[in-house]
């Protein structure tokens, strides 16, 4: 994958759909329901990526990622990149799990740095 200075959802999507799963345009856009002038638009950044969590995961499917591809991930942090936008998975998540607010404002009371944060999330996917 190339390295970008700029990263958008729109061009870490049109890099993976050219580069890697190897999909036109057109096709891509019949894959998920959208249409190609409106896919088009958000590649470009002239139109904000979706909101909803299924869009992303179908959007995320139809490349091939997997459930645990980082790319994944990153793609549903650069959709919410929207001002005051939470990534739609991470909004599914805290209405599912009761504890999830409860572990947000912890971490927000003790106004933690990125970097503790980064480490308190690696702590928690290596021993949980």
């Amino acid at each position: 994958m190339k390295k970008m200075d700029s990263k958008t959802f729109g061009k870490l999507l049109k890099i993976i759909r050219i580069e890697e799963a190897r999909i036109g345009l057109r096709e891509f856009a019949s894959l998920i329901n959208m249409k190609p002038s409106n896919l088009s638009n958000m590649e470009r950044g002239r139109i904000q990526p979706p909101a909803s969590k299924e869009t992303i995961d179908c959007i995320c499917d139809s490349l091939g990622l997997s459930k645990t591809d980082q790319r994944r991930s990153e793609l549903f942090d650069l959709a919410a990149k929207t001002p005051k936008r939470i990534p739609a998975d991470v909004s599914e998540a805290v209405k599912s799990h009761p504890g999830i607010p409860v572990l947000v404002r912890t971490v927000a009371n003790k106004q933690l740095s990125e970097s503790k944060i980064k480490e308190l999330s690696e702590y928690i996917k290596k021993f949980y």
